[in-house]
């Protein structure tokens, strides 16, 4: 909105900016927004790579060593196994959705810097970073505390 014509007519009017002035931090926000959500993309994709996989990895593994166990000893696994494959499901969706964002962060990455970076962010990454969001959010309430990586929700909530 500084650059529009009513904008721009209104604050050199009044001898605030000029023009060229608008478009400077015009440009300037463009580029911290561009930034910031490079920087949000990026934490994303080191979260879930280094933290959150790994850790439904350990929690899957326990689980199929007790679905193991249970019908070694000739028990009932099938809630056990059920619980192992959604959420094995859910890590298959949380896996594409984080290579879908690493593509889009790098595209936008290797834009140049301004207007039509920062819109990219804004329509391909950030919607990328709300899918990746999506089933992480899931896997949090079906992994067992112990394994999850960071506080949940309710540690948030209540226990601060």
């Amino acid at each position: 909105t500084l650059t529009t014509d009513k904008s721009i007519k209104l604050f050199e009017k009044f001898h605030i900016f000029t023009q060229a002035e608008l478009e400077s931090r015009a440009e300037i926000l463009y580029e911290t927004y561009a930034k910031t959500i490079n920087i949000e993309a990026l934490t994303m994709i080191d979260m879930t790579s280094k933290q959150i996989v790994p850790a439904v990895i350990r929690y899957t593994k326990m689980l199929a060593d007790s679905v193991i166990a249970v019908k070694s000893a000739g028990g009932d696994s099938s809630v056990a196994t059920e619980m192992l494959q959604k959420i094995t499901l859910k890590l298959r969706e949380t896996q594409n959705a984080e290579s879908a964002l690493i593509d889009a962060e790098e595209k936008a990455s290797s834009m140049p810097q301004g207007k039509n970076q920062a819109f990219y962010y804004r329509n391909s990454v950030v919607n990328a970073m709300e899918s990746l969001r999506k089933p992480a959010d899931e896997l949090e309430k079906m992994v067992d505390k112990e394994y999850w990586p960071f506080p949940t929700y309710a540690d948030l909530i209540f226990e601060v």
